[in-house]
């Protein structure tokens, strides 16, 4: 992500967004600065999505080995939700993105939805 956006994300009000420099090498003799976003692991889909019979996480790295429900079955665990981050990963499956509805109304207010999906997800508590 480039430096400006998420300037502009800080200046809406939006918690906990952070970019951190990344080690990326360019060609051009003025490459832009690009930085990555730190997504925390926070929140948690809720146990009735999850398979009844799901292995124990991995006792060393703690790896949960199940797979993550369809998006259409995808729920979230309301109090498992930080109150505190605009925009983290899911402790149960690293590679899923949430962001708060804050996010969305401020990506859309700067122009950005052409570059980003949303897709709305039930929370259940």
């Amino acid at each position: 992500m480039r430096r400006e956006p998420l300037e502009h994300l800080q200046a809406e009000g939006l918690r906990g967004l952070k970019g951190c420099r990344t080690q990326l090498r360019f060609r051009k003799k003025n490459p832009p600065e690009l930085l990555e976003m730190e997504l925390l692991p926070r929140g948690h889909v809720h146990p009735d999505c999850l398979p009844p019979d799901r292995p124990a996480p991995c006792p060393k790295c703690e790896r949960k080995g199940w797979k993550r429900p369809p998006e259409e079955e995808l729920i979230l665990d309301a109090a498992t939700l930080p109150q505190d981050q605009d925009l983290f990963r899911l402790e149960d499956f690293l590679t899923s993105v949430i962001c708060t509805e804050r996010f969305v109304q401020a990506v859309r207010r700067l122009g950005y939805e052409q570059d980003i999906a949303f897709r709305e997800l039930p929370v259940r508590g």
